[in-house]
């Protein structure tokens, strides 16, 4: 078979090269090997390649201020390599230029070989666009593609015309197909070799750690040599060797002064003959934040060295069986760090017995062994090929089997996102008490939700608890981004079996987003509350447990705390007694709710409106002041209260103020309902009224209302679960969310009376406070405080007595409780402004033609508000905007409260 490798730069050192290099020695001595190099910068590689390898070399760059390539003067190729490649851009790979391109469109369609192999995503574009179309083109993936920033563009745009992709580890090749969909080429997963040749092996009885790299950012060599001060007292005539040079060299130096290691760390530098070096080890230390597939742990153990690193999003993972040859960290743990390397070095029976493992381990990398594999990859691809061409497109190649549906099956009915928060939370603390004595909640209080802490040497036997079965079939699992990770969601027992083999440092058990590829009421996510993180925490050297992240009460935990038994969620738990307490940040005071709303399709009340309404003249007339589509009753408070039962549980007790109306399926026995006439609120006077502003004005007059509370229309919904303090700080202002929507001049022509309110409102604060208010108010729940609007209504009783009295809206209202109350709040310090960007509101207009569409996209859930508001016309006809709002209502909330009466 004749195989060609294009690599970028055969001379240089790297983990790239070396293993093209490899493998077209091991390939040699049957097939007919040349290795076609874009640059030339040295006058011989670095590596050693078998003289029966061809070596072309396209550019020649050895004097850089004289590039060269055959053919092009001299002064041409000065100026082509000072410009861009138009092949591979330099967005994609800046080593790229175009007098690589002149070399490799000279070069590859006269390239005469069977199967081309790139290891490169820029060499991957070229080959696809140049190389002849027989030729099958195999792409070696030598990085960790979903945690780089650089080269997934071209990776991702040309892979899928590659016969074959070759990732590292199984967790590239995973990622790269859920990438490309239908258009992924054919996969494998395939290991770098070690190098040919005799490997000597360690005796391990040296006290010396070492490592090997360029010293860059990447590697974090800082926080190895900070584990290693951690524990050095405890490591008598232990070293710690860091192999290699890089820009970071000054830093790490000044790193091994702060901790007064001079005698205790190397930096020896640039290392010829690592082999010799692996076999003076007996410890070899990984703390990088990114790997493919290091070759220094590849090497190591082929010496028969045991290994210590960090997780990583690939590589260490894959390599490092946990105490089988070598220990794995939880990322970015440096006092987890720190106790492996002294629970290795100090200990001779364990270092060994990991250091047979780790050879063990290092057979697979044998370069005839992966030479043997590459070859029957190579006649797979070929044979699959037949007579065609490369294809420009995967479109037309056959589709892959559709995934099952994990939820299928699943039954969500009835269920509130508290009730899956406490089975979540159930579950979760069942499996932490039969891996470990070592656990404790913190509670949620004012977060949204609750932590399950275990130690990291429990972390298998609590995912194999996870796993057991009989865990609630809505339930799963989700591995978050973190670390470079991409998120992954799956079910329990699947996901919990794969996750063991890392050491990432958290977990949420939590409900599945969609049921069969429908959104549910189980919101999921960390913002929302729904579910329980699960959290490892590592073991520091002086035995104290240490947070992966930063945590609200304390980043360490001594052995054995003490802790107090409570309840949490409805379930029983153990937690600290600092963490019993409200916290500082949490609002703790009750909080009600108070709706007002009208049936206007009551025959007899619309008698009253237009009885009322007949004396009247100017604004009141109006169809924006006395219309009909100002009272149209089209269900929402129904759902807007089930929005209440499914996000907002912690309300205490919910106000519905009418005009004498009872909706009929309402139990107004309920002891959370409280149903509250008009003549309860206002003066005989004023009834009967038929104006919303009248209302507001006495709201805070409520028999038993809580001094906090939240003040909806019956059109405002709740999207998601919210806390109190999305409404209230812990000292009790309100928040007020703001509009965009500008409050505008006062001449404005055929200004609306809500307009003509905000006027009114704005020339009383104006000459009260001398402050001018400019905005209005989103159309999202209004949070109050009764002693607030009592004082505004002993301040300006005129304006509220006088809105009071008017039947219908008209041009001398003020909003009091929907703009009003908020300003005057800010103004004299019981209010702020809200973060309405941290709490999206999604208003739909029922009147628009494309009402259909927008309820579509809201059952995506990506709002905490929903405001359903109406009009006069409408694009939609009646029938069909009924129906469009009922179907809406009973996919998003289809959990009956239980204040409805059965049967309605």
């Amino acid at each position: 078979m004749r195989i060609g490798y294009l690599v970028f730069n055969i001379d240089g050192m790297g983990g790239t090269s070396r293993s093209a290099i490899t493998q077209a020695n091991a390939l040699a001595a049957d097939h007919d090997v040349r290795i076609l190099s874009v640059t030339r910068t040295e006058e011989r590689s670095h590596y050693a390649i078998d003289r029966r390898v061809v070596v072309d070399r396209l550019v020649d760059l050895r004097d850089p201020a004289r590039p060269a390539h055959d053919g092009v003067p001299e002064r041409d190729a000065v100026a082509l390599h000072a410009r861009e490649s138009a092949l591979v851009p330099a967005r994609w790979d800046a080593q790229f230029t175009a007098l690589c391109d002149v070399a490799l469109e000279a070069a590859l369609p006269a390239l005469d070989v069977d199967v081309l192999v790139t290891v490169t995503p820029g060499l991957l574009v070229a080959a696809t666009e140049l190389a002849p179309g027989r030729t099958v083109v195999v792409h070696q993936e030598h990085r960790s593609s979903s945690a780089r920033t650089g080269g997934l563009e071209p990776l991702l745009a040309h892979a899928p015309r590659a016969d074959v992709v070759s990732l590292l580890t199984p967790g590239l090749e995973t990622w790269l197909r859920e990438q490309l969909g239908g258009l992924a080429p054919a996969t494998v997963v395939v290991p770098n070799p070690l190098p040919l040749g005799f490997t000597p092996r360690s005796t391990l009885d040296s006290r010396l750690i070492t490592t090997a790299g360029r010293l860059v950012g990447e590697k974090q060599f800082g926080r190895l040599v900070e584990a290693f001060a951690l524990v050095a007292d405890d490591l008598p005539g232990w070293r710690l060797r860091v192999c290699g040079d890089g820009p970071q060299r000054v830093e790490l130096l000044r790193q091994v002064r702060k901790w007064n290691l001079w005698d205790r760390v190397e930096l020896p530098g640039t290392v010829t003959d690592m082999a010799a070096e692996w076999a003076k080890a007996s410890v070899v230390a990984l703390s990088s934040k990114a790997e493919g597939y290091p070759l220094v742990l590849q090497e190591a153990m082929a010496a028969g060295v045991p290994a210590v690193s960090f997780d990583c999003p690939s590589g260490p993972r894959e390599i490092i069986d946990h105490d089988v040859n070598g220990l794995l960290v939880a990322p970015q743990s440096v006092n987890g760090l720190a106790s492996a390397l002294r629970r290795v070095a100090g200990d001779d029976d364990l270092r060994r017995r990991l250091g047979r493992g780790a050879l063990e381990t290092a057979r697979q990398w044998d370069a005839a062994a992966v030479a043997e594999r590459w070859v029957g990859i190579f006649a797979e691809a070929r044979a699959a090929r037949g007579g065609r061409g490369r294809l420009t497109a995967r479109a037309h190649a056959s589709a892959p089997p559709a995934p099952v549906d994990p939820t299928a099956g699943v039954d969500v009915g009835g269920l509130t996102p508290a009730l899956a928060r406490h089975a979540a939370l159930a579950w979760a603390v069942d499996a932490a008490r039969s891996a470990t004595d070592d656990w404790l909640v913190v509670p949620a209080h004012e977060r949204p939700a609750p932590t399950v802490v275990v130690p990291m040497s429990a972390r298998t036997a609590v995912l194999a608890a996870l796993a057991r079965p009989g865990c609630p079939a809505y339930l799963c699992l989700r591995d978050p981004a973190t670390h470079g990770w991409p998120e992954r969601r799956g079910a329990v027992d699947v996901l919990a079996g794969d996750l063991r083999s890392g050491m990432t440092s958290a977990v949420w058990l939590e409900p599945w987003p969609e049921v069969e590829g429908r959104s549910t009421v189980l919101t999921t996510g960390p913002s929302v509350g729904c579910g329980v993180e699960i959290q490892f925490w590592e073991s520091a050297p002086d035995g104290a447990l240490v947070s992966p992240r930063r945590s609200p009460y304390t980043d360490r935990l001594p052995e054995r705390p003490e802790t107090v038994d409570v309840e949490v969620d409805g379930v029983a738990v153990r937690t600290l007694p600092v963490m019993l307490a409200p916290t500082a940040t949490e609002a703790t005071f009750p909080v009600d709710v108070v709706y007002t709303w009208v049936n206007g399709n009551d025959a007899a009340w619309d008698d009253a409106r237009r009885a009322r309404l007949a004396g009247l003249t100017g604004t009141a007339q109006t169809r924006e002041a006395s219309g009909r589509a100002r009272f149209v009753d089209r269900g929402e408070l129904r759902y807007s209260l089930r929005s209440l039962h499914l996000f907002a549980p912690w309300v205490r007790r919910i106000h519905l103020v009418t005009a004498g109306q009872v909706p009929a399926w309402l139990d107004t026995g309920h002891p959370r309902i409280n149903l509250v006439d008009h003549r309860d609120l206002l003066p005989a006077d004023a009834l009967p009224t038929f104006n919303s502003h009248a209302i507001e004005t006495s709201l805070h007059r409520i028999d038993g209302l809580a001094e906090h509370f939240v003040y909806l229309n019956d059109d405002m919904l709740l999207g998601r679960p919210v806390r109190p303090e999305t409404f209230f700080s812990p000292s009790g202002l309100t928040s007020v969310f703001l509009s965009t929507l500008a409050v505008g001049l006062n001449d404005a022509p055929g200004a609306a009376p809500f307009a003509k309110a905000a006027w009114n409102n704005r020339a009383l604060l104006q000459e009260a406070f001398g402050a001018v208010v400019t905005h209005h108010l989103a159309h999202a729940p209004y949070a109050h405080r009764v002693s607030v609007l009592g004082e505004l209504a002993a301040r300006f009783p005129e304006a509220l007595a006088a809105t009071a009295r008017s039947p219908f809206r008209s041009d001398t209202d003020v909003s009091t409780l929907s703009s009003l109350a908020q300003h005057y709040g800010l103004l004299t310090g019981t209010a702020f402004v809200g973060d309405a960007e941290a709490h999206p509101l999604t208003f739909v207009n029922l009147s628009n033609s494309g009402v259909e569409r927008l309820l579509r996209q809201a059952l995506d859930r990506q709002q905490d508000f929903l405001c359903l508001g109406d009009h006069h016309d409408h694009a939609l006809g009646a029938d069909s905007l009924d129906r469009a709002l009922a179907a809406f209502f009973e996919r998003y909330y289809p959990v009956r409260a239980p204040w409805e009466r059965e049967g309605s």
